[in-house]
């Protein structure tokens, strides 16, 4: 009983002696494994390893690790990694363990996509990249595709958009997990890639109108020119 006081003591002085400001994180940890204190699965941890925010920056480095390595490694070497890494504290950690675990179970789809006589490379790496990344990373890299689909009207390659649109769709008929994936980013590739290929269409109409005009004004020129310099 006295042992479970003193246990009290030093753990209500710990907690005084902290800015809830600054070391918000800290106060969370100290708390939760107090409160586990006897538990055989959470032990009580020395001041060395209460340090919190050390212990998330090393979940994270292991998380990028993988992140770095995920196309080059297989399913299950994957899901052994994810499911070693403990991030019951880190709640935001937990999520992008959970985002990379359902991707590893989906490789076999992804090697199945990339074979898939629609799929091509760019739009095959934009895809992987951003299903592994952070989400932070994750939302960077969706504005700056939106940005690029919507900046490349003046590409008059009718081929490109139209492959991005045909890409996106296949992937939501026939690849419905993938989709869920990322079916924001899909959406707004396939409508990106009609509006380019409307706005590419347009673009050459108006183009050969102009070459059009340009002949008939020159064919004119020429037919009337020697009845002018006769006359």
């Amino acid at each position: 009983m006295t042992t479970a006081r003193e246990s009290e003591q030093d753990y209500l002085s710990r907690l005084l002696q902290m800015n809830p400001l600054g070391c918000t994180e800290e106060i969370l940890a100290r708390r939760h494994h107090f409160l586990h204190s006897h538990s055989a699965e959470h032990p009580f941890l020395a001041d060395v390893d209460l340090n919190f925010l050390d212990r998330k920056q090393r979940a994270r480095k292991k998380l990028e690790t993988i992140r770095r390595n995920f196309w080059q490694v297989n399913a299950q070497s994957l899901l052994a990694e994810l499911e070693k890494l403990d991030v019951h504290e880190f709640p935001e950690l937990g999520f992008s363990v959970s985002r990379l675990q359902q991707v590893a179970r989906l490789k076999g789809e992804f090697a199945r996509l990339q074979q898939h006589h629609a799929c091509f490379e760019n739009f095959f790496d934009q895809f992987t990249q951003l299903v592994v990344a952070s989400p932070e990373e994750a939302e960077r890299l969706r504005t700056r595709n939106g940005e690029s689909t919507s900046i490349e009207l003046a590409d008059l390659d009718l081929n490109t958009p139209r492959e991005y649109q045909r890409i996106a769709e296949v992937v939501q008929k026939q690849f419905p997990e993938l989709y869920e994936l990322e079916k924001y980013w899909l959406n707004q590739v396939a409508v990106s890639g009609r509006e380019r290929s409307s706005i590419n269409r347009t673009v050459n109409v108006l183009y050969a109108l102009i070459i059009a005009s340009i002949g008939l004004v020159l064919l004119l020129a020429l037919f009337y020119l020697p009845e002018t310099l006769t006359g």
